[in-house]
């Protein structure tokens, strides 16, 4: 674990029961109902994005630290971290409908022209892409998805040593009951280099961005 970073992945997915008590429980011990509680109990460090929406923070200790999607069925996120001019991290995420892809795009270029100006175009950003996925013979593979290719070539135009970029595909049919359909982001409030992303169906990863 790393410090200071909550941890939303249960270690046994809850199965659905007569018991409409021990569901409802079930329910809100999934990571996105988790954040949402906190955030409307006035945790000013969460940050959530709505379908169709683009959002973007500069983390900071005591600021805004967890950047989170949720209700990933068929739609695509893009996350995006990359550094400042004054060495912090900007993140940008966004969720949009596969079929608006343009618009998706298009949102992102807003967001990164909103901070041209802070922005350290000579370091590697990277993209996380948390696309539909589809059944190979077992393993989980991505679904072609023009969307990476098109975030790619928005940041390869700004950035001069191109980008860091990774696809995590998401089980998108056939899900058990109180499957997580987020995708979350969280920096470490002690050290914002130290993240940790928790995919749909919370599969997680640690990213070191210092290196």
């Amino acid at each position: 674990m790393v410090e200071g970073i909550i941890n939303l992945t249960r270690k046994v997915l809850p199965r659905l029961t007569t018991n409409a008590k021990q569901n409802i429980a079930s329910i809100n011990s999934m990571p996105e109902m988790v954040l949402t509680k906190m955030a409307r109990n006035g945790d000013k460090s969460i940050l959530h994005t709505d379908m169709n929406q683009c959002t973007a923070a500069i983390i900071r200790k005591n600021g805004i630290t967890t950047s989170y999607t949720d209700a990933l069925h068929g739609c695509n996120s893009v996350g995006a971290v990359m550094k400042l001019n004054t060495g912090e991290n900007l993140f940008v995420l966004s969720h949009y409908v596969p079929t608006n892809i343009e618009g998706q795009v298009n949102a992102v270029k807003t967001q990164l022209d909103t901070y041209a100006k802070h922005i350290n175009t000579d370091q590697r950003p990277k993209l996380f892409f948390n696309i539909r996925g589809y059944d190979n013979n077992g393993k989980l593979e991505a679904v072609p998805n023009p969307i990476v290719d098109k975030i790619v070539e928005l940041f390869s135009g700004i950035f001069k040593k191109g980008v860091d970029c990774t696809i995590t595909p998401y089980q998108n049919g056939k899900r058990p009951a109180f499957f997580s359909s987020a995708n979350i982001f969280q920096f470490s409030p002690t050290n914002p280099n130290k993240l940790k992303i928790t995919n749909v169906g919370e599969q997680e990863k640690f990213i070191d961005l210092s290196i």
